[in-house]
């Protein structure tokens, strides 16, 4: 039977919200939804309010929503949430006793228990089978290890950024290729590690979703090593702040600060 609608659900820390279809139409965000994933059936939270989905385009293929969790399901659902807390605690202490190296974030458990993925960072590979030997024996359930970066830790834990506002990665962006110091290049950025980088320990994502901004306003503005003029006297162009819309130019008079709008090239 063909479903009705699209909604979001967000299921794990690991992934973005999934679309899922359902014939539910009064589904809210923030509730919760039982559905069959890759690893099993689990209890997701819906994300987005339902869409009709002949307004998509394209075809979409997508998992269906199994439907509402009963009161049992959540019970066991809360009882798993309970038991994940335990059990990253294990993994966390037989990694240390092995001197893996391993950083755990995270514990999930599918609906009915028999499956449990274990998040957690790490400077490169490990090698995790005596750790998994041990987990199998003392947890009772199939264990899946899950390696994630810098970026996706920062994106798992949350917090705020040097801005003062919410992670860009946890609020908004969903995309981290392309962010590289030649972005910050690129925004007349003193290249200074301490102060590109955000609480991940690498480059602000902000550099990569302002890159575009920066590089359009910069057609308005001189050449760097160029010669302006203003009022008769000649300068050489050294950099530009986008922001205060000024020119860096060096003159008879030494280096000076000029606003764009009082330039003649």
């Amino acid at each position: 039977m063909v479903k009705k609608y699209l909604v979001q659900v967000k299921y794990s820390k690991l992934n973005k919200p999934t679309l899922f279809a359902t014939d539910i139409d009064d589904l809210k965000v923030g509730d919760q939804v039982l559905i069959n994933t890759d690893r099993g059936e689990e209890i997701g939270m819906v994300a987005s309010e339902p869409s009709n989905i002949e307004s998509f385009t394209s075809k979409i293929d997508v998992s269906n929503i199994i439907g509402r969790p009963t009161s049992t399901e959540i019970h066991i659902y809360n009882d798993n949430l309970k038991r994940a807390k335990d059990a990253l605690k294990i993994a966390q202490e037989e990694s240390d006793q092995l001197k893996l190296g391993m950083s755990f974030l995270d514990a999930e458990y599918v609906l009915d228990a028999s499956k449990l993925t274990l998040i957690y960072t790490a400077d490169g590979r490990v090698d995790f089978r005596e750790l998994l030997k041990i987990l199998t024996g003392r947890l009772h359930t199939r264990i899946e290890f899950h390696q994630i970066g810098a970026r996706d830790k920062a994106k798992a834990t949350g917090g705020i950024g040097p801005c003062g506002r919410e992670l860009c990665c946890l609020s908004f962006l969903k995309n981290f290729d392309g962010i590289s110091i030649n972005r910050a290049k690129n925004q007349q950025l003193a290249l200074n590690n301490a102060k590109l980088s955000g609480s991940c320990g690498k480059l602000m994502c902000c550099l990569l979703f302002e890159d575009d901004t920066y590089t359009r306003e910069a057609k308005d503005y001189p050449a760097i090593g160029s010669t302006v003029k203003k009022d008769k006297t000649t300068y050489k162009v050294l950099g530009f702040n986008i922001v205060s819309k000024t020119v860096k130019c060096e003159g008879p008079e030494g280096i000076v600060f000029i606003k764009l709008s009082d330039l003649k090239k």
